[in-house]
């Protein structure tokens, strides 16, 4: 359908062009894109590190790709019964690429529960999986191939350059994975538990790392891929893997109900949020959250267009493989009711019963372990459980720090715009960069959605059936609570804004040339915000010196240098003290990198000293306790302790620097005091 004539068209082409300059100027007011220095030829490669690390690479990239393949073979085997035909051959392959991986992830939870948590029994698991889905692992792999192949021949310029974009965040991406682990979240819990199960060759309770008691449907299997060689560099190319699921079910339905190009522009619009591409790189879990956020949309799609129970089925299990990854992805759930609703008032009951009787079945065990071993199903939430309370619950989930407490509820009615606008990783409450259009994109559906065809407009109103509560129950947690303000925690829900801004992008190209070309015009502003998301990539991989990495300019400690700067030297420092030292963190949730023969004590939600001294210690009674408990060692990160010194939750942060300083000796200090370790005076 073409559209005609100015005075029907003129006032939707001004709100899309002002609405749409004005986000570009809000977003670059508060991103200014980097000016990254490039090293294109670093100096003094070193042959013989150059070869190590590629060597390391290629060893991490078999491991993964054992683990991933096992994955597609078991799902396909077990979805055999099910008739998938109706699905696109990218839709059928990551759904049955995530469910395999979900289901291994049950047969590694309980054998990590029994106390075979080693490599010869992991991997023993991966190879007899391989052994009983050898022809279904034939079938998926050949169509696997098949797919990578017809992708790889675009039809047009458009869709050549929207190709090399994906293929480009790709590649970096996986040279992310692939270098020394670095994120965060990564060194404070998904990869410490891996690390302590197979220490101990069994998953057990970790009173000190509530984490740890979370379901770990993606870090269990993290374990089996670094087990096989002992790298930790194994972990962050299988959570990528994940990603290139997620990637290929946006793909597969939004080329389904569109076209080629708008399905390569989905993924562009996906990848090139700089947050999205960041976890393409590190061992997180939300690239799995992402994936079955994507297939809950497929799944339910294809019940509304055939009615046939058994994707309701898929479905329950689809959204417990998801809640067995990250609590929050229980939100699919939630919208998933409000679709059913919506599309079978009369049967709501019957399919009610039948996804949430099946996502109940699907994540019971990760339940099941939450009993055994932190007395709460849903540990650590609503029952409490091992070391845990109402006090600690509120100081995790930062209640009085979200929207309405700080000052910023005029953000929630227009949430999406102010996460954008304001999310800068690491520097913000959002603590997300996204891009000016992921989250964005969709508004402009409100101005051509009469233009939509009656196939887009079905998709379109399914994505609103789901989307809509996601976002709903985003606001609520935003409202109450700092750490719900972050779009990771809706990372479900990200593959359908990319879905809807892809559609909405391209519908544009369909308004009429004159008096204006819009959809040109649209264009031409995507194109170069585009490129501009890529000074972000290149100052990333500049900052971490990642290219340099890779071509043996620069040493694995030297790469941790760049990019963990005083805590790996703290850490380093650690290894000069007596084996078997215990030592206690402060301030300092992070401990992967604590060395092998010493015990350290991560300050995960940093309340030792608050929470202690409200128990009712003194300073002094409480480095007592500690020393009778059989810390050995006070390791104390002083940035962190400084900026909580004016915690409202712990005023008593602010006399700790002196309390310490009266009570125990100093060992040693870094040279800008970052980091001090402390021992017991002698006696």
């Amino acid at each position: 359908m073409q559209y005609s004539g100015w005075r029907v068209m003129g006032w939707r082409i001004v709100v899309v062009l002002m609405g749409m300059l004005g986000v570009l100027a809000a977003y670059y007011w508060v991103h200014k894109p980097p000016v990254p220095a490039v090293n294109l030829i670093p100096h003094g490669i070193v042959f013989s590190t150059l070869l190590a690390h590629w060597r390391d690479a290629a060893l991490d990239g078999l491991t993964v790709a054992a683990i991933a393949l096992t994955g597609g073979g078991v799902g396909r085997q077990v979805l055999s019964r099910f008739d998938l035909r109706t699905l696109s051959h990218s839709e059928r392959l990551a759904l049955e690429g995530a469910f395999g991986l979900g289901f291994l992830a049950w047969a590694v939870l309980l054998l990590g529960l029994v106390g075979l948590y080693t490599r010869i029994a992991l991997w023993g698991l991966v190879i007899v999986a391989t052994l009983l889905t050898a022809s279904t692992l034939r079938e998926w792999v050949y169509e696997f191939r098949q797919l990578i192949r017809r992708g790889l021949h675009p039809r047009s310029l458009w869709e050549r350059f929207l190709m090399l974009l994906v293929a480009f965040l790709l590649l970096t991406g996986l040279l992310m994975a692939l270098a020394p682990v670095h994120a965060w979240d990564a060194l404070t819990y998904h990869l410490v538990g891996p690390g302590r199960y197979l220490a101990a060759s069994r998953i057990d309770t970790q009173t000190d790392n509530h984490f740890l008691g979370f379901p770990q449907g993606v870090e269990v299997m993290y374990g089996v891929a670094i087990s096989l060689f002992g790298h930790s560099t194994a972990a962050a190319p299988l959570h990528w893997w994940f990603g290139l699921l997620a990637l290929m079910a946006v793909a597969g339905i939004t080329k389904r109900y569109s076209n080629a190009s708008t399905a390569w522009l989905a993924l562009v619009l996906l990848l090139g949020a700089f947050s999205v591409w960041l976890w393409f790189g590190w061992p997180y879990v939300d690239l799995a959250v992402m994936v079955y956020g994507a297939l809950t949309l497929i799944l339910l799609t294809q019940w509304r267009e055939t009615g046939s129970a058994h994707w309701l089925l898929l479905l329950g299990i689809n959204i417990g493989l998801a809640m067995g990854v990250k609590y929050p992805s229980g939100g699919l759930l939630l919208a998933s009711g409000v679709y059913m609703l919506w599309r079978a008032p009369r049967q709501i009951v019957r399919n009610s019963l039948i996804v949430g009787g099946l996502a109940m079945l699907a994540m019971l065990p990760w339940l099941i372990k939450g009993v055994l071993l932190y007395d709460n199903p849903i540990y650590p939430f609503v029952f409490n459980g091992v070391n845990w309370d109402a006090g600690r619950a509120a100081t995790f989930s930062t209640t009085g720090q979200g929207l309405l407490d700080n000052g910023f509820a005029w953000h929630l009615p227009v949430l999406p715009l102010a996460a954008t606008v304001f999310g800068i990783e690491k520097l913000s409450m959002y603590n997300f960069t996204s891009s000016p259009w992921l989250l964005t994109a969709p508004l402009l559906l409100l101005v051509g959605w009469r233009w939509l065809d009656d196939r887009k407009r079905q998709l379109m109103t399914d994505i609103a059936l789901l989307g809509l509560p996601l976002l709903s129950l985003w606001a609520f947690s935003a409202a109450t609570t700092g750490i719900g303000l972050q779009p990771r925690m809706m990372a479900m829900g990200l593959p359908l804004a990319a879905i809807a801004g892809a559609i909405a992008f391209q519908h544009l190209r369909r308004w009429p040339r004159k008096p204006l070309d819009i959809g040109f015009i649209v264009h031409a502003m995507l194109v170069l915000t585009l490129l501009a998301g890529l000074l972000d990539v290149a100052d990333e991989m500049t900052k971490r010196r990642v290219v340099p990495y890779f071509l043996g300019a620069v040493t694995s400690d030297a790469y941790l240098d760049r990019s963990l700067g005083t805590h790996i030297h703290a850490m380093r420092e650690l290894d000069d003290l007596p084996s078997g030292s215990r030592v206690r963190l402060l301030w300092e949730p992070r401990s992967f990198y604590c060395p092998a023969d010493i015990t350290c004590m991560p300050d995960i939600l940093f309340d030792y000293w608050g929470r202690g001294l409200q128990s009712g210690h003194t300073p002094a009674s409480l480095f007592a306790q500690w020393r009778n408990d059989g810390d050995d060692f006070v390791l104390v990160f002083n940035d962190g302790q400084r900026f909580s010194e004016n915690d409202e939750h712990f005023p008593e942060n602010a006399i700790f620097r002196a309390a310490i300083a009266d009570n125990l000796q100093l060992v040693w200090t870094d040279a800008v005091e970052s980091y001090t370790l402390w021992r017991w005076p002698d006696n």
